[in-house]
């Protein structure tokens, strides 16, 4: 690991407070949630961290390939992790990497891969893909080295000033060497490391990619299976209802059918008792009146004797 700057050199406008171990070490269920051991904080940035939990220098350009580029913050810890997430939910950021510093705009422009050596990469187009290599590159080997390419003109100047800094501070009179120009077999080292990173997170994103399909399917399996369950739930149901329902017009017709069956029984012995009655007083009748004609003939043959 490079050695890490003073910072006071980058004259802070706004700075946050230290991170503690504790801090630092609970940062790490952020970045690694399943705590795979995959994922860590790279030691550089963990060294920032325990000074200042991000803040706005003073000085904030550096040069890269010709080009002059601004910062306008470094993210808090946790406003980096909750934009890695945005950003990987948006299919914008690849997993291992986290945004440490941002442009005049708010848009990310400086990452640190979330390994122990902690490479910093630069992506000069926030709406660019990942994988285009005309605006996405390595800028750093670690973020030490990207602290010391902030302001190096600027930088050399203040080294060689013996007079106190704006936080009381005498800084040495020993003027820094300019940074080494990155050799050809540096350059062409990164470009290999660079896309064994890129094969290695393409290779972790399609296991993601199949890991979360294969969830989806399970998940959507359950839902089936669930659905399935509950018609079939229902559809007993019904069959119960119906079944309970046609039970109980059967008894309703049953006990109707008896009901006129003894209804008829009892209008059948009536109707027999009124005739039996009715041949009753015929017959009494009849034999009144055979009794009386007899009568009447009795009397007639005593008369005429």
């Amino acid at each position: 690991m490079t050695k890490l700057r003073n910072l006071r050199e980058l004259r802070w406008r706004r700075k946050g407070p230290r991170l503690p171990p504790s801090v630092l070490d609970a940062a790490k269920l952020k970045i690694d949630p399943d705590n795979t051991g995959q994922w860590v904080l790279p030691a550089a940035y963990r060294a920032f961290l325990s000074q200042m939990d991000g803040g706005r220098p003073g000085v904030q350009t550096f040069k890269d390939k010709g080009k002059e580029h601004t910062i306008e913050a470094f993210y808090t810890f946790a406003d980096a992790a909750n934009t890695a997430e945005k950003l990987r939910k948006g299919g914008k950021l690849p997993e291992g990497f986290l945004p440490v510093a941002m442009t005049p705009s708010k848009h990310p422009l400086v990452y640190v891969e979330l390994e122990e050596e902690g490479r910093v990469w630069i992506r000069t187009a926030p709406r660019a893909r990942w994988e285009d290599e005309k605006v996405v590159y390595l800028l750093a080997d670690d973020f030490a080295e990207f602290l010391d390419m902030l302001g190096s003109d600027q930088r050399m100047a203040f080294a060689s000033t013996s007079s106190a800094s704006p936080w009381g501070i005498v800084t040495d009179t020993v003027d820094e060497p300019p940074p080494k120009k990155k050799t050809a077999a540096k350059t062409k080292t990164a470009a290999k490391t660079k896309t064994a990173a890129k094969t290695k997170t393409a290779a972790k994103t399609k296991t993601a990619a199949k890991k979360k399909t294969a969830a989806k399917k399970k998940t959507a399996k359950k839902k089936t299976a669930a659905k399935k369950k509950t018609a079939a739930k229902k559809k007993t149901a019904a069959k119960k209802k119906t079944a309970a329902k046609k039970k109980a017009t059967k008894k309703k017709a049953t006990k109707k059918k008896a009901t006129k069956k003894k209804t008829a029984k009892k209008k059948a012995a009536k109707k027999k008792a009124a005739k039996k009655k009715t041949a009753k007083k015929k017959a009494t009748k009849k034999k009144a009146t055979k009794k009386k004609t007899a009568k009447k003939k009795t009397a007639k043959k005593k008369k005429r004797r």
